[in-house]
This record gives C-alpha cells, structure tokens and sequence, in this order.
C-alpha cells in the first residue's frame, strides 16, 4: 500500500468531550488509501519544538471529499498545541502506516468492540464499515462496549447511535452506565446474557488490552487489539515500538514486533502480555492511537 507526505488544510477541530477533540484534515492522498486501524504521522508545526511527529489514528475516512478525521486527548505539549489551531492551518502528515483491521466476513457475528477511553478513536471508522456490510435483518449484533473514567471524558450518544449497534457504557467512577471497568461490562453480558461473540476488536489502556487479551484466548475467540508505543519515526527505523513476541504455539521468545511496522493491530495471543506488565509500571506507556 502506498504511503505519502501530504500537506493537508485543517477543516475543522470541534470539542468533542473533555479535554477531547476531532480534528478534520483535507488529505486526498492519504484519505484514497487508508483504511480502519491504520494511522499517520502527523508534524505539529513547523518548528523544532515539537522536534518530533505524533501518531494518530484514522477516526473517519471520508474518501468521497478526500478528508481524514482524527480524535485526540490533550495530554501534553504537543497536543496541546494542535488543540490551538484553526481552520485553514496546514499540516504536514505522513501516512497511511501499519496494518489496520482484518473485516470478519458479511453477516458473522456476534461481534464485540471495546474501547477505554480515548480507544475509540479507531473503532469508529471499522463501526461504520461493520454497520454498513451488516445485513439489514441482521439478528447476531454489533455491540460496542465503551468506557472512561468519568462521565465527561465519554464522546456524546449521537455521534455513536445508530440502528445497528448496541453500546454498552460504563464508567469508573459510575456517573455514566455500569460503575466498573470496560471489560467487567464485556464480562457481564456474555455471562449474563450468554452472548459469545466471534470476534472481538479493542483499543484502550495497557491494563485494559491484558485483560481483554487473556480472557479471549482463555475463551478461544479471536480478538484483534490495537496497540501503541511511543514511536519516532513509524517506519520501524528508530526500534523505539518494540514489543516482546511470542514464538510458535504461543511459546516464549526472545523476538521482538514493532507496533509501527508489524501492527498496531495485533492478534491477542501474538504478545507476552506477562512481559509488557512485568517492564511498564504504571503510568503505562501504551496508548490507542
């Protein structure tokens, strides 16, 4: 798949929750090729300070008008700054990078995606393509588990609802749907309900995607999880994303993934998970792009 530079025109930055914004960009290049799961670099300015490119996700694609949107927290400097631009800014991206989602075929199901926090970033996009491909009588379900820390951190109910999708909210601290994590959420209708799904799709927290990882292969279902490291470049020149692999059947080994090149999706038993937890203590340094 082609990869490009792209300098892109910012069309719209609007508030979408706390400290939470979308951001629409006019890249026709890299709207053309990309696809859910994927992600760009995006250069912050023109300056040296940031030295360095951020990776976002894709949020939307939108190819029709040759648009990318991506959905982004302000956690730091860098984007702090992006979160003070306006419309008419030019943008240097680069993209589309890694591997995006594998689609299960038209009509499977059940299927379950999950997203901590600011993960829904890029569930939305692989959403609308699920929603879109599913059949109009379609009785399996798509549900969306989605969950935060508070209630104002959660993106609104409209720009999620529609006929096919069932959400299922949860909030830590129980101002929003079920007091509890995403995962308890996801635990408790499978139990409850006795809904297994045949797939799973997640992006959130370290914490969350371990959880998530270990029960799915305990359950035998496939999940596919979207991951990220800090990374400098998103070529796999700098090795700065690595991951420890596993080897056959499973089986440790002293290999290495790279979440820029070799994901950021990645299949739940393709991690030592028990590794990542061992050397990031928290603040972990994972985070759905």
């Amino acid at each position: 798949m082609a990869k490009h530079q792209e300098t892109a025109r910012l069309i719209e930055q609007e508030a979408v929750a706390h400290e939470t914004y979308r951001m629409s960009l006019h890249s026709p290049a890299i709207a053309r090729e990309a696809r859910a799961g994927q992600f760009l670099m995006l250069q912050v300015r023109d300056a040296t300070d940031p030295l360095l490119r951020r990776p976002f996700s894709f949020h939307r694609i939108r190819r029709e008008s040759g648009t990318v949107e991506i959905l982004y927290r302000v956690v730091g400097r860098g984007t702090w700054l992006l979160s003070r631009l306006q419309p008419g800014a030019m943008l240097s991206l680069i993209g589309p990078l890694g591997n995006g989602f594998s689609l299960p075929p038209a009509g499977d199901g059940p299927i379950f995606l999950v997203a901590g926090g600011i993960g829904i970033a890029p569930l939305a996009e692989l959403m609308a393509g699920l929603l879109e491909a599913a059949p109009s009588d379609a009785s399996h379900g798509i549900h969306l588990f989605y969950g935060a820390r508070t209630a104002v951190e959660l993106l609104g109910a409209e720009s999620l609802d529609h006929p096919g999708l069932r959400i299922h909210w949860s909030t830590d601290d129980g101002s929003a749907g079920l007091q509890g994590y995403v995962t308890q959420s996801m635990e408790g209708v499978t139990e409850g309900e006795g809904i297994r799904p045949v797939r799973i799709y997640s992006c959130g927290p370290l914490a969350m995607q371990y959880r998530l990882a270990l029960w799915a292969l305990r359950q035998g279902i496939e999940a596919q999880l979207s991951l990220e490291s800090l990374m400098a470049c998103g070529f796999g020149a700098c090795l700065g994303c690595a991951l420890p692999a596993t080897g056959p059947g499973g089986s440790a080994s002293s290999g290495y993934l790279h979440v820029c090149k070799d994901g950021p999706i990645f299949p739940a038993g393709s991690i030592q998970w028990d590794r990542i937890r061992q050397q990031q203590i928290a603040p972990p340094i994972f985070r759905c792009i």
